[in-house]
This record gives structure tokens, sequence and C-alpha cells, in this order.
């Protein structure tokens, strides 16, 4: 095992330029209106206590409050550029799990995914139902620290909820069938329909059906069959892109990195701010359709060129990468409709997609308070909006309970309104402010953010 020098979520931990002005670029009116620490526990502002790597100072440990647990471990990001591409980084020290991988019970994209970069959320948040990964890594090296708590108390009532585990939290047969469906109805508009009124409709169905099917694949809640999740994540994301983008933005960059600088989602947010109102106004017709070739077209230059998505090393040789890159540019390029089909299907797609995904997120970003609990982070950073509508539930993908499923992102949808009820008493016994709001308000307060680029209060 290697000791490492370990960094706090911050500008030096990204090889991605910071933003030339306050907080990652927020305004001097936005940096003025930040809220306390949602948690009501943790708050730190990087001062004296800090030490350098190369020519920025780092912060060593997030600061704890006197009313957290003191033996709970501060949380340590290990930089992207301080990790070596065979080891991985779990609470500040280096494994080599190579002799663990095809022995690894949830197939070896989800352990590979972790290798040459810090995949401490990664390690924590998918092994809900037991302790088993803590002793199999204290088998290759150091051993980890103890649990977060707070976490661990929430687990607790997960596992009573579901004595199960993974058999009843997994996609359900009908759901499957039923998406399954109709994604083969987008398929057959887009590419043999192929007129602009089939593709808007295939855009409608990508960015709520699609986006489903490529979600749950991409966080292994569909089956244990590793390939049945891969193939998920493949055809869910088939008219968008290249599946593994979603993997690196999604699951490596997103969900282990929430609003923070290592989040992909918020990377344009800062030049978004420095833009007037009615120029934003004015060009969300192009946000939303660019939003879709972003996360789509454009990834497959991150992915090949640059091998880097939002600063996240990428590794070519893993999911299949290369081969699924050929055989959607090969489909696309030959089978794909006209141009004017393909700008009418990302605006509609985005124009579903990206309210509905970044709602949950954007409407509480920036926030500079830092928590030495990754699960208080976790729920600080999202909120639930519309949490009983079952319209809503199906518009958004089945993502109107975002806390729970950074929680747990690798349970399935069905069970997070369930995890919500439990999530907010254990919340309330600890004095942690959980966000749960009506549609109305989430996305006027997204409206809000959008184009006076100042998050509004919402507790």
């Amino acid at each position: 095992v290697v000791p490492c020098s370990p960094c706090s979520v911050g500008p030096a931990s990204n090889p991605r330029p910071p933003a030339p002005s306050l907080s990652r670029g927020m305004s001097s009116k936005a940096a003025k209106m930040r809220k306390a620490s949602p948690d009501g526990a943790t708050s730190c502002s990087s001062g004296d206590d800090s030490t350098r790597v190369g020519d920025t100072p780092l912060p060593t440990e997030l600061s704890r409050s006197s009313s957290e647990d003191p033996t709970q471990a501060p949380i340590t990001i290990v930089a992207q550029d301080k990790c070596e591409r065979h080891l991985w980084y779990v609470h500040g020290n280096a494994y080599d799990l190579s002799e663990f991988v095809p022995k690894h019970p949830g197939g070896q994209l989800a352990i590979l995914s972790g290798r040459g970069r810090d995949c401490t959320a990664l390690f924590e948040s998918y092994h809900p139902w037991n302790d088993k990964h803590r002793k199999v890594l204290g088998a290759y090296g150091e051993k980890p620290p103890p649990p977060d708590p707070f976490y661990e108390e929430l687990k607790a009532t997960v596992r009573k909820a579901f004595p199960t585990g993974r058999k009843e939290t997994m996609m359900r047969w009908h759901t499957m069938c039923g998406l399954g469906s109709m994604w083969c109805l987008s398929i057959y508009l887009f590419f043999v329909v192929q007129n602009i009124p089939a593709c808007l409709v295939a855009g409608a169905i990508m960015a709520t059906v699609g986006t489903r099917l490529a979600h749950e694949g991409g966080h292994f809640q569909v089956s244990n069959k590793e390939w049945v999740n891969r193939l998920s994540l493949f055809c869910g994301y088939f008219l968008t892109g290249p599946s593994m983008a979603w993997h690196y933005r999604h699951v490596i960059s997103h969900h282990a990195h929430t609003n923070q600088e290592e989040d992909v989602d918020v990377q344009y947010i800062w030049i978004a701010d420095m833009l007037p109102g009615w120029l934003k106004i004015l060009s969300l017709p192009g946000v939303m359709a660019g939003a879709v070739i972003e996360i789509g077209p454009k990834q497959i230059i991150d992915l090949l060129v640059l091998g880097s998505v939002g600063g996240h090393r990428v590794d070519r040789r893993l999911g299949g990468l290369i081969p699924e890159v050929i055989v959607w540019c090969a489909v696309h390029w030959f089978f794909g409709p006209s141009w004017l089909c393909y700008v009418a299907f990302w605006f509609v797609a985005g124009s579903i997609f990206m309210p509905c995904s970044q709602v949950a997120h954007a409407i509480l970003y920036p926030d500079n308070n830092k928590y030495t609990s990754w699960a208080k982070l976790q729920i600080a950073e999202s909120c639930d909006f519309a949490s009983e509508s079952d319209f809503w539930y199906h518009f958004a993908f089945g993502l109107t309970t975002q806390i729970e499923h950074h929680l747990f992102p690798g349970i399935g949808h069905h069970c997070y309104d369930t995890i919500r009820k439990l999530t907010k008493v254990v919340c309330a016994k600890h004095g942690v402010t959980h966000l749960d709001i009506s549609a109305s308000k989430a996305f006027g307060a997204l409206w809000m953010r959008y184009v006076t680029g100042v998050p509004v209060p919402l507790a």
C-alpha cells in the first residue's frame, strides 16, 4: 500500500483550468448570497490550515464541527495527476487490486472503472448491503478507516427495508419490458421513418425512456449479470452517443463529486453566470440542442483524442469503448436521417433532458461549504422534487428522488420512494436538512438560477 498526499475537493485536484473569478466563476452577487451549511453541522473555509501540492495551496482535510463524530475520518481526494494508472485510491491510500478484478462480484467494468483514480465515493456508495468490501480492501493493504456513522445508519435502515438486498432492488421485469418496447419504437422512428415529426417523437422517447435505460444500466441496477447492465447502457444511449461517454460523465464524475470541481456537469456554469440574462434566454434553444451534442457526439473527441472526460482519465480498453465508437459512428453515418432530423431530435431530447437532469443539483450550485461526511455532502448538493407525482417520476426518467439516488446509486429507482421516507427520518434525527420540494418550486428555482446566475433559497 502506498500512502498518498490527501487533497480536498478544490481547483488543484482537477486539471481543468479554474474559473477566472470568485468560486468557480460565480458572480459576486452569488458569492454574497451563499447560505449556511445545509446539513447544519459542517462548514469550512481555506485558511491557514493548508499544505502545498505544486504551487497551489490545498487544505489537508475538510473541517469538522464539534457536533460530528470525532472518530470520523475527513473526506480526502487524491488528485488525478497524482494517481498511477494501475492502482486504486481509496481514503487516501493506494491499492493494487489487479488480482481481485476477476473475483469482483459486481463485474469487471465496475471495479476497473475505479482504477487509476480516487474511487473512495464509488467504493462506499456501491456496497450498501454489507461490509465485505472493507474486509477485502484490507486484505490488499492498509485497512480502510471506520465508515461514516451517519451513512452507516442510513444503510442500516435500507437493509431492514429490503432484507433480500439486490434481489428486490433490481429493475423489475415489467419495467424492463415497457422501457424496451418504447426504445424499439424510438429506433424505428429515427432510423426507418426518418422524417422530422418522427425524430421529434424519438427525441422525447430518448429523453424519458432511453435515458432511464442507460442510467439504470450504467449504475448496475438492471441485473446481477454484467453484460445485461452493459447492454442496457449501450442501447439506451445509442441515439445520443457512445454510452461509455455517459459512464465517465455520470458515474465517474458527477456522482462521486456532485457539484464539486470534479463534476463535469458544472464545468460550464461559471461561463453562463457571466452572461446577461437576456442573452441566456435568447440562446436557450441552442443550449438545449447543444447539451445533447455535448453529451453525445462531442464526447467522441474527449474519449479518443483527449483521453479525458471533464478531467477524469479515460481507459480506452474498458467497456469495449473503441468498438462501440466505431459501431455508433458507422450506424449513424450510413443509416441516420438528415441533419435537420438530427437537429429536431437534439432539440426535443435536450428540452426534456436538460431541465429534468439538472433541476435537482444546479439550483444548489455553487455551495462553498465543505463536509466531512460524503453522505451529508450528497444530501446538501441534491434535492427531491415532486416526489409523490407519478407523472414527474416517469417524465424525469425516474429521478425525482435525487437525494436517495445519490446516496444509493446501485439501487433501482422503484425503491427510492421508500428510501426517501427513511432518509428523512434519519436526517431529522441528526439535524440535516433534507430538501423535498414541489415541481413548480424546483423548476422556478432552476429558471431563476439560469437567468440570474444566483441560487435562490429553497428551505
